[in-house]
């Protein structure tokens, strides 16, 4: 599972950032991650696609 990662949090339904993982949106894959994040995002917001499970551990 992937999740999408901008400098505000983290992307989650309704297009907006959240800093709390667990609200965020998760994607099957990379590329889909990054296929919604471009369609949601404004093309000045720099995104990128990480493996939810590795950022879980680094919060905790």
């Amino acid at each position: 599972m992937y999740v999408v990662k901008t400098r505000g949090g983290y992307l989650f339904a309704n297009g907006g950032a959240t800093k709390h993982l667990k609200f965020a949106s998760t994607f099957d894959t990379k590329k889909k991650a990054e296929e919604v994040a471009e369609k949601w995002l404004r093309s000045d917001i720099s995104f990128k696609a990480v493996e939810k499970e590795s950022e879980e551990y680094e919060q905790n």
